[in-house]
């Protein structure tokens, strides 16, 4: 059985937080979705004004070759050596003639199309930002039946989750036996949508 591409990375890493804290090869993620970005540029001494202006899925590296070993982030494609800006951070599902379709990076992009879709349906039906205040995304942290974890991929109206200090996502309902942390130390328990007060379905 072939393991999905966000299944045989690290938990995702939120843009914003340091770099540091998270793995080589994590995906980052922007506004609960996977991100992307172009080239840095200001790192090469004759920049391909073609290719870097292409948009790669980011990933966190900590093994970029320029800098002994900088930690930032780079591209899914070739995290030793493609430095991305992260003043230009965009979703994955912007600029699709843009897109890097190198294997790593094309494998992530298809993944944000599918979660994107996927946690469009669940932030409908389950209305957590309405009823909880809960933006529903990667890289959020949960509770499930009280075990500390990461949200590091959907699977239809499923969450997969990565349990702390486990390897292998487990796959979790939206509101079944779930909190959601909604800031530091905060955390918020949601209730199931009752049939009476069922959200319209999108599209």
């Amino acid at each position: 059985m072939t393991v999905p591409a966000m299944l045989r990375r690290p938990a995702p890493l939120v843009f914003g937080d340091p770099p540091e804290q998270s793995e080589h090869g994590a995906p980052v993620v922007r506004r609960g979705e996977l991100a992307a970005a172009t080239r840095d540029a200001s790192y090469l001494s004759s920049p391909n004004t073609r290719a870097d202006v292409q948009l790669h899925a980011a990933v966190v590296t900590r093994r970029y070759a320029v800098g002994s070993g900088l930690t930032g982030i780079g591209a899914a494609c070739d995290p030793v050596r493609i430095l991305l800006d992260e003043g230009l951070i965009f979703g994955a599902r912007e600029l699709l003639k843009s897109h890097c379709r190198r294997p790593a990076c094309r494998a992530l992009f298809e993944a944000a199309d599918r979660q994107h879709d996927d946690l469009e349906r669940m932030r409908a039906y389950y209305g957590l930002q309405e009823r909880h205040g809960v933006h529903l995304g990667l890289a959020t942290r949960v509770r499930h039946s009280g075990r500390p974890g990461t949200v590091v991929d959907t699977a239809g109206r499923a969450l997969l989750v990565r349990l702390d200090g486990v390897p292998r996502p487990v796959r979790c309902h939206v509101t079944r036996a779930m909190e959601y942390e909604t800031g530091a130390g905060e955390w918020t328990a949601v209730t199931p949508v009752g049939r009476d007060a069922v959200p319209a379905p999108a599209g």
